[in-house]
């Protein structure tokens, strides 16, 4: 009587096992950031030949490390851990924050050693 089952529960057996190939593979999709980071690399590299701007590079920046920031929470929250928050002091500067930072080597008003 069991050869008879599992002849009769094989058609779907073997869908249970398509569908479950199909979420691993998903699930792979939608936690690689690879293609992410790559779109960075490609923009460091459009920034250094001149094809776009500062101001291009620092929007387009934001954007990635944005899309970045989604797929290390959605890593986390797979694994059952919070996501991480994006407020509060982290020791990192945030796109976003103001933070601008202005030297000229030519200025009295520079502090270093000797002086």
């Amino acid at each position: 009587m069991l050869f008879i089952d599992d002849l009769l529960m094989l058609p779907f057996t073997g869908f249970k096992s398509i569908l479950r190939t199909l979420v691993k593979v998903a699930e792979e999709q939608y936690t690689d950031d690879a293609p992410i980071k790559e779109r960075l690399l490609q923009l460091q590299v459009d920034v250094d030949e001149g094809k776009i701007n500062e101001d291009e590079y620092v929007e387009q920046e934001a954007q990635i490390l944005r899309e970045l920031r989604e797929i290390q929470n959605r890593k986390r929250e797979m694994a059952g851990l919070p996501p991480e928050e994006a407020t509060g002091l982290s020791g990192k500067v945030k796109e976003g924050s103001g933070v601008e930072l202005l030297w000229d080597p030519n200025s009295d008003d520079n502090v270093g050693p000797g002086r």
